[in-house]
């Protein structure tokens, strides 16, 4: 469960920390699980597809942008989704460290319904401002966003920022498509919001930060010569439903609905 002190930021910061909660270990197994398998399936082997399947589970996103320094196909690659449906990313979504803490936010009766490993290799852009609702059109609000870091995440390497309160009016507000050449597929952006209060998320390998999904944040540019992963899960209530029933089936790609946690 969550302790006090995490209610309470959770309630007026709309996020907290939790510490080296992941054991360093598991984190760099739940990395080179993932980057093992983007070099047996390289993107290389799918030029021209925005994004492909790799066994039965793995969405890989290559970059729009690739990092100018790239060497290895994993330093072609932006997002991996639904990596959660096995092996020691699966592990790690179900440990007590974070399953317990959603529980403690959202019920007894939890799913993971999505992941993506982020790569962010050096010289690649950010994500612009959005909030994660936005993209999680359910009947049942709100989600919760669990960010491991898996290496160091620093203002240089392009760590997050968030803006503390922002989850607390219960909107979502407009999203517009990000311009920029080298955005990612499905990049969008909040404009219409002051973002003045904005703080960073420095992490080092271990810690998790556990968000709103009405909480606006957004990503910097690395323009560090090192790469910031993280592994991020997304949980919901159990028989969370899709508002229209037709997204549903485009969504199936990214969603994969693990039960995680249920009443004894």
């Amino acid at each position: 469960m969550i302790t006090d002190a995490e209610r309470t930021a959770w309630d007026r910061d709309g996020y907290f920390f939790a510490r080296g909660a992941i054991d360093p270990r598991l984190a760099a197994e739940v990395e080179a699980e993932v980057v093992a398998r983007i070099r047996a399936d390289p993107p290389a082997s799918h030029v021209g597809e925005v994004a492909y399947m790799s066994g039965e589970n793995y969405l890989i996103y290559p970059e729009t942008g690739p990092s100018p320094g790239a060497a290895n196909p994993e330093d072609l690659v932006s997002k991996v989704f639904n990596c959660h449906a096995e092996g020691a990313t699966r592990r790690m979504s179900e440990s007590p460290q974070i399953a317990d803490r959603v529980a403690g936010l959202l019920g007894p009766d939890v799913d993971c319904f999505q992941s993506q490993f982020i790569f962010k290799n050096p010289g690649v852009i950010g994500q612009p401002w959005h909030q994660d609702s936005y993209y999680f059109k359910f009947d049942k609000q709100p989600q919760v966003g669990v960010w491991v870091a898996l290496t160091r995440a620093t203002i240089e390497n392009g760590c997050l920022w968030v803006v503390p309160g922002s989850h607390a009016a219960q909107e979502i507000y407009e999203h517009v498509p990000d311009l920029r050449p080298a955005a990612n597929r499905g990049y969008l952006e909040i404009v219409s919001q002051d973002t003045a209060s904005r703080t960073s998320a420095v992490m080092e390998p271990g810690d998790v930060l556990f968000f709103h999904s009405y909480l606006m944040h957004m990503s910097t540019d690395n323009v560090a010569d090192y790469r910031r992963s993280a592994m991020v899960y997304h949980y919901g209530r159990a028989g969370t439903k899709a508002l229209n029933p037709e997204s549903a089936v485009s969504l199936a790609r990214v969603n994969r609905w693990i039960p995680i946690r249920r009443a004894a």
